[in-house]
């Protein structure tokens, strides 16, 4: 083995490892969150949006689970850094540049800064921040992780016909994601308790740049109490409207990477998958009053739709020139 090969190795052995701590980093922030803004309280949904008294805002409690995600989050930093020492030394395999492994690591310093403002549940920019900029690490380490496995020739016009439209998948869960995180920073989970609709006046042009409208900090009553009304019900149901256009959209892409060729078969396969039990999680959510485990489960089922997304994505795509040294 070449000292070239052993560095890649190395590389790509911590760039996994990076990949399953963000996995855990991100799961652990989600249900930190939900957790503290009362999913799953003793008094639903009564305790909903119930915010600590006085300065203390934390969504990292000193419990457990809180320490857990701080330990992970500190080693996943370490870990990127010699990701990014190993890139910007030339010791990566060939297909990869710079560009990913740089953006991996801004998107870590812009994570380290947003988590000063963490205690911050009022302001939902804060919150959307955190969750995409986990997401988007996870889409950066997995395209890293299979370009550094194989060298991927995807000259045939049977997956390159499917890229563009891949790239449009890839698009459409990005916007999906987006909106679930809206939902959850704005507090719209509990406001529409029905199916398929929501009851009240949610549909309202109005409603939809307030709810949108995310560095604007959120009503707080005199008891702490997030208030909520019909502009959560108009996020909750785009956040609803954009599911549904997900499920057909990545569905039908799906079917026909099932059908274009071999290889893409695991991963249409792992798409409809993930799609299925996405959707019955949503609807099974909403029917028992979002308990934490599922909603939590909704979020780590989000990250595996990305995760399949990109893959598809990186093999229909052809691989880059070899890296410069």
């Amino acid at each position: 083995m070449t000292e070239r090969t052993k560095t890649g190795s190395l590389f790509t052995f911590l760039v996994f490892v990076a990949l399953i701590l963000t996995l855990a980093a991100v799961l652990l922030s989600a249900y930190l969150r939900l957790e503290s803004i009362g999913l799953g309280c003793e008094d639903w949904p009564g305790c909903f949006g119930q915010l600590a008294a006085g300065g203390d805002r934390s969504l990292l409690p000193a419990t457990t689970a809180g320490v857990v995600h701080r330990a992970t989050a500190s080693l996943l930093g370490l870990t990127v850094f010699a990701v990014t020492l190993l890139a910007l030394r030339g010791e990566r395999p060939a297909g990869i540049g710079l560009a990913a492994p740089l953006s991996t690591f801004a998107l870590t310093l812009f994570l380290s800064a947003l988590g000063f403002r963490t205690p911050s549940p009022e302001l939902p920019a804060v919150t959307v921040g955190n969750l995409l900029g986990g997401m988007a690490m996870l889409a950066l380490l997995w395209w890293m992780g299979r370009r550094s496995l194989e060298s991927m020739d995807a000259g045939d016009d049977a997956t390159t016909g499917l890229r563009p439209w891949a790239l449009l998948g890839l698009v459409v869960v990005a916007v999906q994601i987006t909106l679930g995180a809206v939902t959850s920073a704005t507090f719209a989970g509990p406001s529409c308790t029905l199916l398929p609709g929501c009851d009240g006046d949610w549909a309202s042009a109005t409603n939809l740049i307030q709810g949108f409208n995310l560095f604007g900090p959120l009503a707080v009553d005199d008891q702490h109490r997030i208030l909520t009304g019909s502009v959560q019900k108009t996020v909750h149901m785009t956040h609803r409207a954009g599911a549904v256009l997900t499920f057909l959209y990545l569905g039908w892409l799906a079917l026909r990477a099932l059908k274009r060729h071999r290889r893409l078969r695991s991963t249409a396969i792992g798409m409809m998958v993930f799609l299925v039990i996405q959707a019955a999680l949503g609807i099974s959510a909403v029917l028992t009053g979002l308990p934490l485990p599922v909603v939590t489960a909704h979020n780590a089922m989000a990250a595996m739709l990305l995760l399949a997304t990109v893959n598809l994505n990186c093999l229909v795509t052809p691989a880059g020139s070899q890296a410069p040294s």
